[in-house]
């Protein structure tokens, strides 16, 4: 089969690649002469539409199933959600169905039931559990409702990991074992390497099959023995760890034998994923059997849905044998109803970029059904067409030919489809936004033009001057980073970077305020001499006196409930039009190679809530207007450029996508209560946080091994005001990669190489955010800072010394209207990929007023444990 089918298969849902080629075509077996099929007209697909009259025909058509598969041609189709879930909704008001399974993470979906059962939300449950391609569109969320208590259950069938539950599986299973002799003999550690990596759909690097195994059997042997045992409970959950570990099992396996740091995407056949696909069905069949009562409606991809592949034309698909066949031929007949979906025109999603359904071919099902007229229909190749020869486009818009009666049962056809709508809120296109009371579309600014020259150098510019400095804690000596650096007389400002350090361009008879959070203001000549100006401050004495210090206002984690209790009033989650100001600089040992800043055009959707959004709803933008200051972004620089948590949009407001301030994740971070800070009226709880296990649950990224940090939180609105973090990148897996797929070229492992093209020795950032309220209350990024160190080697060009700073301001300007952006979104480049052809308009620059740093700056941050 071609590559999309491939990646439709091996990939599913996970998008891992965001390189897609058009299908190619078998030859395509003539369609023997017939009659029409009788068609089912419908009203309607929306799934609050609860009249079911015009459904009533699939009593008789499903009769006596106890599982119905739900299909689709891709992820892609919006209203192909509505309408399934629309179907979802009968089948379970009117036919008595009782969970419905999704492909997603087998384990990842039984802990989201059991939390669900516990009290938590569904959405949040479905969040860590789904796969995010559904979750995140506003068409998914009417579902929700359909789920819960006195609703259906959910399950998942799929053995690959990809929810966020899956990195509390370890800890999980170490805790159900804990009480048997012999579990401390098994290598957690171990097992919670190749779980990470799974959660990536790959094996580790130095993955030993052998070792890996060898704890699974040693785990399988306690839980073959508590399965025996007396304790219902505790029997019950130990056969689902069996099943869970042969689950993982299967797909280390198939992962292992599908390396594609050996193969290439091209030789990664349909057939390869037969494993995963008999693995889904074996999952499938345990909860079946497991829930002999239940009713099930599998929810997902047709290809993993469908009956007997090997009817259609093409000698790859003859080769793959899909779950939906093994799970027919284990039950009874008539046990098994399979519903696919067509549809004869419109535009679908694939990995971020919209596409055309190509127009049907003449003769095909499609073409019939849309000379027939209906916006809506069903036929039954069941009971009106068995055997006959067809062809449609049901599989990923490819033209395939068979007796389509032995694939599916029937097909819901949709005229049109269109791509989801993303983020959380009904289906309807993104409202306009209005703009906010008292925000004007220019804010008082300054410049904001820093450059590194050595240390002691000093150049004038007309009367102006290049002044530099080092701000330090006048008591200890400790550099304070961050600290802002204004000129008050023109509002010119910059920020130092990590290691104290600033530079401006002033007047030689101006003053200089240099300010930040915990110390007194200071005020000193702005002279450039041929040294440096060493600041020092004062430490600030609050009076603590004044404020009611109590055993439970210092309790952190208390603190921190109210914080994410409060979010919702304090934050607006809401899609978001605005103009970003930034401004970026970049270093190779001492010399600095780049710098620019820039103007662009940025769409925030309402369902943004993760650092790690590949699927999920995503910022866009779009550079309209680049001021080069310093030498040319090379291809070498681009990676290095963008380096490190805080430095763009997508990252530069961590209370929206930290998981620090998610409920369920509180427990996975030390907390300490540091200080109360008084300023005037303003009352200030300092808090520190680290997370206990750096992971995706804990940091929202991938690659990181550390996360650490400071929260500045206002004691009357429980709003966090400024945030500072730390952050270390696990350079060790990082490597690992690089090493394993240096050389690759083609496919996946190509770009695997690409992704991973240098080593390094370190590799760490610092983020401080502050944040303002707005007219409307709610608070907003006022300016996001990130200052990043990256040492090592590109595999190919030798070594580097990178020193990163990058400033934002999210809110330089707030745009009418969120429809400047959204209907675009689909067109927008990558960030990187714009600035070299972004327009330079040279007198807006000149004129430009560039926003003003905040008077109060982010205190220093040491690498430390809570």
């Amino acid at each position: 089969m071609v590559k999309n089918f491939r990646r439709l298969l091996a990939s599913g849902l996970l998008a891992v690649s965001a390189i897609t080629t058009g299908l190619g075509q078998s030859a395509i077996t003539t369609t023997t002469t017939r009659s029409k099929l009788p068609v089912h007209a419908l009203r309607s697909i929306s799934a609050t539409d609860t009249n079911f009259s015009d459904l009533e025909f699939l009593v008789q058509e499903i009769g006596s199933a106890r599982v119905v598969m739900l299909g689709e041609p891709t992820h892609g189709e919006g209203n192909v959600t509505e309408a399934k879930i629309r179907l979802l909704r009968f089948l379970k008001e009117r036919m008595g169905f009782t969970t419905v399974a999704f492909e997603s993470g087998f384990y990842e979906l039984d802990r989201a039931q059991r939390d669900i059962n516990a009290g938590v939300t569904v959405p949040e449950a479905l969040e860590n559990s789904v796969f995010p391609i559904w979750t995140s569109t506003q068409e998914f969320q009417g579902i929700l409702p359909l789920l819960g208590k006195g609703g259906l259950r959910v399950a998942g069938f799929d053995g690959q990991l990809g929810g966020d539950y899956r990195d509390e599986l370890v800890e999980e299973l170490q805790e159900f074992l804990r009480p048997e002799k012999g579990a401390n003999t098994i290598g957690y550690d171990y097992l919670e390497e190749v779980v990470a990596a799974l959660g990536h759909f790959v094996v580790p690097q130095n993955f030993q099959p052998a070792l890996f195994e060898s704890q699974l059997a040693k785990a399988s042997k306690l839980l073959q023995k508590i399965a025996a045992g007396p304790d219902i409970p505790r029997r019950t959950r130990a056969a689902f760890w069996l099943q869970n570990l042969r689950s993982m099992q299967a797909m280390a396996r198939s992962y292992a034998a599908n390396d594609l740091s050996i193969k290439s995407e091209a030789g990664f056949k349909a057939v390869d994923n037969n494993p995963r696909d008999a693995q889904m069905a074996d999952n499938l069949l345990w909860y079946l059997g497991q829930h002999s009562q239940e009713k099930v409606v599998c929810w997902g991809a047709l290809p993993h849905l469908a009956n007997k592949l090997e009817v259609l034309n093409n000698e790859e698909i003859q080769a793959f044998r899909p779950m939906g066949r093994a799970v027919q031929a284990a039950l009874r007949p008539h046990d098994v109803y399979v519903l696919g979906t067509l549809a004869g025109g419109g535009t679908y999603q694939r990995v971020g970029e919209l596409r055309t359904v190509p127009v049907p071919q003449a003769g095909s099902l499609e073409a019939e059904l849309l000379g027939q007229g209906s916006e809506y229909a069903f036929v039954s190749l069941k009971h009106d067409a068995p055997k006959a020869i067809l062809t449609t486009s049901a599989i990923d818009y490819t033209p395939l030919a068979g007796p389509w009666s032995e694939v599916v049962d029937g097909f819901l056809f949709l005229k049109s489809v269109h791509p989801p709508h993303q983020g959380e809120g009904s289906a309807e296109p993104a409202p306009a936004v209005a703009a906010v009371a008292g925000a004007s579309s220019q804010v008082p600014l300054s410049q904001l033009n820093p450059a590194i020259q050595r240390k002691g150098s000093a150049s004038t510019v007309g009367t102006l001057a290049r002044v530099q400095g080092t701000v330090l804690d006048r008591k200890t000596g400790a550099v304070v980073p961050f600290a802002t650096v204004a000129v008050p007389g023109r509002a010119t400002g910059t920020v130092a970077n990590a290691q104290g350090h600033f530079e401006l361009t002033a007047g030689r008879a101006e003053i200089l305020q240099i300010t930040s959070v915990g110390y007194q203001t200071a005020n000193v000549p702005a002279t450039a001499t041929a040294g440096s100006l060493v600041i020092r401050l004062e430490p600030a004495a609050y009076a603590l006196a004044d404020v009611r210090v109590s055993a439970q206002s210092q309790n952190p984690a208390k603190i921190m409930k109210k914080v994410i209790k409060a979010i919702p009033q304090n934050y607006r989650f809401a899609d978001d039009a605005t103009e970003v100001y930034t401004h970026r600089r970049i270093s190779n040992f001492d010399t600095v190679q780049y710098e620019i800043e820039y103007l662009a055009d940025a769409f925030v959707p309402a369902g943004f809530r993760s650092y790690h959004s590949i699927m999920g709803p995503s910022p866009k933008l779009r550079v309209h207007n680049a001021h080069v200051l310093r030498g040319r972004q090379e291809p070498v620089l681009q990676d290095a450029l963008f380096g490190g948590v805080g430095g763009s949009v997508h990252s530069s407001d961590p209370v929206r996508v930290s998981p620090l301030f998610q409920a369920r994740a509180l427990s996975k971070y030390s907390l300490r209560f540091d200080t109360i800070l008084q300023s005037g009226a303003v009352t200030t709880y300092v808090i520190s946080f680290k997370a206990k296990k750096a992971n995706s649950r804990t940091t929202g990224l991938y690659l990181a091994s550390g996360y650490e940090g400071r929260l500045f939180i206002n004691t009357d609105t429980y709003a966090v005001t400024q945030y500072e973090a730390l952050w270390q990148e696990d350079t060790i897996h990082h490597n690992m990669v690089a090493h394993k797929y240096h050389g690759s070229q083609l496919g996946r492992a190509g770009t695997i190489a690409n992704l991973y093209s240098s080593v390094y020795s370190d590799w760490r950032s610092a983020h401080a955010v502050h944040y303002e309220r707005a007219a409307d209350g709610r608070y907003q990024v006022a300016v996001s800072q990130m200052q990043a160190i990256m040492i090592g080697r590109h595999l190919k060009k030798g070594p580097f010394h990178y020193q990163i700073a990058t400033t934002l301001y999210p809110h330089a300007a707030r745009l009418t209207t969120v429809a400047e952006l959204s209907p675009k979104e689909a067109k927008f480049e990558w960030e990187p990929s714009q600035l070299p052809k972004a327009p330079s308009d040279a007198a807006l620059w000149q004129t430009y007023q560039r926003p003003v740093p905040p008077a109060a700056a982010t205190p220093s941050l040491e690498s430390r444990r809570p």
